[in-house]
């Protein structure tokens, strides 16, 4: 009993850390996880019963464990209105984890309290910097060039994905030791090479907003995020490959055709009357994907359901001309703008309400992690869908549930 005791609460940081070295690394140890609660819980009836931890569950846990929970049910009534049912239980299959990982937390709770929680923070940090080491050493001994950026560098991973979870490092790494400035070189590094328009104003928001923080302590700390800061800044100038600039380029065209006014003209060309082309590249195709889903929103209040939100988009796409979301079959590229459309209003007043919730309660509580994890979530998912993939569900629930459950106040109060 006491060794699967042990298993149990080493389970939060095994998932943690196999969760960042591949998409589906977290599908064998949430099986598991499972496995062992299912095992724990009978040997428990047939011998005697298992202490119980009387430490309250922390409000911010609770809040967004039955968020998480709602949104799962919401997803599967979607089914009931929705034409493309293999898409919709795939869509179930995928988000499954926002029904398990709460009730195994809860359980760790109950069962375990805050133990094995501490080691989540660096097992993820561990198993990022593996990561890192592994692309940057294949891209070395490849040859290949196109290895050493965008999502070549990320490899299996989206770069925006893989950019959200380094954004966390300076968060997460103890700072105990000067090896924390070397592990943030190459984090900055590493999130400038990923050439994530996303990473890196998210990282340079958050980053820069710590270095001012601490800009009076002088520690190892502010030093860290300096030189965070200064590789990504490299990183970004190695690996941009015109990503910026199109994107530059993109806001530059639409600020002028805003400002010129709409003039008549005298003689028609004979193309006059043909379609212009639409803006190609992925900032134009974001603005497409954004546009048809609101006019979506607009025409289905209620939403088109949970498998066919790909297809009501292309219908919009090919109706409006834009080619390049119709060409890569976008998804609403935000986790808001992607409930609204298969669930409507609400949907999106249910997503809204439950982040907001959450970062309103961790900085109530003043809960660092859960803060720092939140904003930055938040910020990604406005031009994201976070909760599309499984790279993105497990980190969401599992990081939420554990920053939500170890630096809970009420943990500190009652573990004295």
């Amino acid at each position: 009993m006491n060794g699967l005791n042990k298993a149990l609460q080493a389970m939060p940081a095994t998932v943690a850390f196999c969760m960042v070295l591949h998409p589906r690394g977290s599908t064998l140890p949430l099986a598991v996880w499972f496995l062992l609660v299912v095992a724990f819980e009978a040997i428990c009836l047939i011998q005697r019963p298992h202490s119980v931890v009387r430490m309250p569950v922390p409000p911010a846990f609770q809040w967004f464990a039955i968020g998480s929970i709602l949104f799962y049910v919401l997803m599967a009534l979607g089914l009931g209105w929705t034409e493309n049912e293999g898409a919709g239980w795939f869509a179930l299959e995928v988000k499954f984890s926002l029904l398990l990982v709460p009730l195994l937390m809860m359980h760790h709770w109950r069962r375990h309290g805050n133990v094995g929680l501490s080691y989540v923070p660096i097992a993820l940090a561990s198993g990022l910097v593996i990561f890192m080491g592994w692309r940057l050493m294949l891209a070395g001994v490849s040859g290949d060039s196109q290895l050493w950026r965008y999502d070549g560098l990320a490899g299996p991973f989206h770069p925006t994905y893989m950019g959200l979870y380094l954004v966390m490092m300076p968060a997460l790494l103890p700072w105990n030791s000067r090896w924390c400035c070397m592990i943030l070189a190459l984090t900055g590094l590493f999130v400038g090479l990923l050439a994530s328009k996303a990473a890196w104003i998210i990282a340079g928001l958050l980053w820069g907003s710590t270095a001012v923080f601490n800009t009076f302590h002088r520690g190892i700390r502010s030093w860290g995020i300096a030189v965070a800061l200064a590789g990504m800044c490299l990183g970004a100038w190695l690996g941009d490959g015109g990503r910026w600039s199109e994107f530059a380029h993109y806001v530059s065209a639409e600020v002028v055709s805003t400002e010129q006014p709409n003039v008549e003209p005298a003689i028609r060309t004979p193309h006059e009357g043909q379609s212009q082309p639409k803006k190609v590249g992925s900032s134009a195709g974001r603005m497409q994907a954004w546009s048809a889903s609101l006019d979506i929103l607009l025409e289905s209040p209620f939403g088109v359901g949970t498998g066919d939100v790909t297809d009501a988009l292309c219908e919009v796409y090919r109706e409006k001309g834009s080619t390049y979301a119709l060409d890569k079959r976008m998804n609403p590229h935000s986790t808001w703008l992607q409930l609204a459309v298969s669930h409507g209003w609400i949907g999106l007043v249910l997503t809204l309400l439950w982040w907001s919730g959450l970062v309103f309660s961790a900085y109530w509580f003043q809960n660092t992690l859960l803060f720092i994890w939140s904003v930055a979530w938040a910020l990604n998912g406005t031009i994201e869908s976070l909760l599309e993939l499984q790279q993105g569900v497990v980190p969401t629930v599992l990081l939420c549930c554990v920053f939500a459950l170890k630096d809970s106040p009420d943990v500190e109060s009652s573990s004295h």
